[in-house]
């Protein structure tokens, strides 16, 4: 099993180790609401890899019909449980950032102005995404009503984490869009000392000076 199809494994049989059963579609919409912005996969690859557990063993899947319309739910297996405790054991991959905005703020010279925008104000939106389910889930944790309360000594450093990354988002698409406005004023010469004096500041807050 590929690494990263691993992770998924692990990361759903992590859920249905939080709760008595799941059905497929409640994997899903937990997945969608927070683990997401950290490990997002399609919704249709979350059905396959909890199918993939229950024919590997560590999940059980049992049907129930609503209606004329199925319902399949899952159960972690004792089996399942040993093979997260295994996983959590191994020491995890480097943190990965894959970002297409920054991709193409990269290559912004081969780029309109109007497409750079367009970069920037998608930097914008995924932090909006990441703030707005913030402040639901954030509430619900404080209102004591979250799904899981119980993991909230948990969740707040997650919370504390994708909350920093969302500003961070932000603080960064207006800094560079101020930064590329200028080039339009300044000579290529004076674009370049603001470059590198922008590159001084940055390295004047690194821990360690």
């Amino acid at each position: 099993m590929a690494r990263r199809t691993a992770t998924t494994a692990n990361a759903i049989l992590g859920l249905l180790a939080l709760r008595k059963e799941w059905s497929s579609w409640e994997l899903t919409t937990q997945l969608r609401r927070n683990m997401r912005f950290f490990w997002p996969r399609a919704e249709s690859q979350i059905y396959e890899e909890v199918k993939a557990l229950a024919t590997r063993g560590w999940a059980r899947d049992r049907q129930t019909f609503v209606g004329e319309r199925a319902r399949t739910s899952y159960t972690i297996t004792a089996a399942g449980r040993r093979a997260l405790e295994a996983w959590l054991s191994t020491p995890p991959k480097p943190t990965a950032l894959e970002c297409e905005p920054l991709l193409r703020v990269f290559l912004a010279d081969f780029a309109t102005p109007e497409q750079f925008q367009v970069s920037l104000d998608q930097v914008r939106a995924d932090a909006k995404a990441i703030l707005d389910v913030g402040r639901v889930v954030g509430a619900e944790y404080l209102a004591g009503t979250a799904p899981f309360q119980d993991q909230v000594h948990v969740r707040a450093l997650v919370f504390d984490f994708l909350s920093s990354h969302a500003r961070m988002l932000n603080d960064w698409a207006d800094r560079t869009e101020l930064a590329a406005a200028a080039w339009k004023r300044t000579s290529p010469t004076a674009r370049d000392q603001s470059a590198c004096a922008s590159i001084k500041r940055v390295l004047d807050t690194y821990p360690g000076r």
